[in-house]
């Protein structure tokens, strides 16, 4: 038997022509790169200044003084932003408790619903009711001029109550546009075979429509005298001088058009996931005795996890600090923790530093929620 051939040594042209070619590579990329720094890390740098007090807004330091600018990072704006304790009400019970117990509750919860499919026995119980948990406090429903709660979080604090109620708005129409998509993403994948493309498309046609121009179409839908309250009062089921005034200027009305603008956008990567599903898995699981739901929660469900996450993100992360909506269809009601962060800066108020604590703590939350995220979709989707 021949012996085996050493490896070829490899020689120093051929090594410096690697080196240079890395060379040439950060050298294309090092103008994109540098773009993006200026852009994404030097308006985090200033706001982290204007957060600690080592950068003023005030032209003067006489006048800075005043304002209260020159504290210096004492934590008495942080305090001022989160030093309040939060009220978990549940039907006939209220519960005192401070935010940071809530903040190490909820950070626990994200831990066990990114590594709890490792437990070999209890993995997708233990991944299901984490997430169970971590949605129930922000879920609402609709029912009528009310939201009802299963549970709600709240707190004397008007910005950490704000926040809360921002989170459970954009919870719910991101939980709304995911249930809305994924019937809408299985039609596409498994019923429409030859014309998939061109459903998809028209699916994400609104897309090519100015997002302003759509909110104002929903101003003009769901109006005192828009086309749901005069459809209603010409068949007699609203009184012309009594509208439904909920479908306008309230949460309702933000979560509505939040969902609407978001279901088509998501409706691609989960119709992605369902195109990577193997059909003779189907046929074989229905060969078995399977019904088309055992088929689906037991084949379909933990191969498009990862899509329906990813799916979900795009949509909570980007609507937790939404300002065009609320402030276009919300009203007093419908107003949300972006609102109030951008006043601090443009409102009105110019106060940049504790606009810049609002800013690190909703980023804060929000590069939470990522890697999060991200480790869940690392595990395969946590073995739902």
């Amino acid at each position: 038997m021949a012996a085996a051939e050493p490896p070829l040594k490899r020689s120093r042209r051929e090594t410096r022509n690697d080196g240079g070619s890395a060379l040439s590579t950060y050298g294309l990329l090092a103008p994109t790169l540098l773009v993006l720094a200026a852009f994404f890390l030097l308006p985090l740098y200033y706001i982290f200044m204007f957060s600690v007090a080592l950068r003023r807004f005030s032209p003067t330091e006489a006048l800075a003084s005043l304002n209260g600018e020159l504290s210096g990072f004492t934590g008495e704006l942080w305090s001022k932003l989160l030093g309040v304790g939060v009220t978990v009400k549940v039907p006939g019970l209220d519960v005192d408790v401070p935010l940071l117990l809530v903040a190490i509750v909820f950070v626990v919860l994200l831990v066990l619903a990114v590594t709890g499919s490792k437990l070999k026995d209890y993995g997708s119980w233990v991944v299901g009711v984490a997430f169970a948990l971590l949605l129930v406090p922000f879920l609402t429903f609709p029912a009528g001029n009310n939201l009802v709660r299963v549970m709600e979080l709240t707190s004397d604090g008007q910005y950490v109550r704000l926040f809360f109620k921002s989170v459970t708005m954009a919870m719910t129409s991101s939980v709304a546009a995911v249930l809305i998509a994924i019937p809408v993403a299985y039609f596409l994948a498994f019923c429409v075979e030859r014309s998939k493309y061109t459903w998809l498309l028209i699916v994400i046609a609104p897309f090519l429509t100015s997002y302003l121009l759509r909110v104002f179409a929903w101003k003009v839908i769901l109006g005192d005298q828009g086309l749901i309250n005069s459809g209603l009062m010409a068949i007699g089921l609203v009184d012309q001088e009594n509208p439904l005034t909920f479908l306008i200027y309230s949460q309702f009305t933000v979560i509505v058009v939040l969902t609407y603008a978001w279901v088509p956008f998501i409706c691609l990567p989960i119709f992605l996931s369902f195109q990577t599903i193997d059909r003779r898995l189907l046929e074989a699981a229905m060969d078995l005795g399977a019904t088309r739901m055992q088929a689906f929660r037991k084949i379909s469900l933990p191969i498009i996890a990862p899509g329906i996450v990813a799916a979900f993100l795009f949509v909570f992360i980007p609507s937790i600090g939404e300002y065009i909506t609320p402030t276009l269809v919300g009203g007093v009601n419908g107003t949300m923790y972006g609102q109030s962060l951008a006043t601090q800066f443009v409102g009105g108020a110019f106060n940049w530093q504790f606009g810049s604590v609002m800013a690190l703590f909703l980023l804060g939350v929000v590069l939470l929620l990522t890697f999060a995220t991200s480790r869940f979709l690392r595990a395969g989707g946590g073995g739902i």
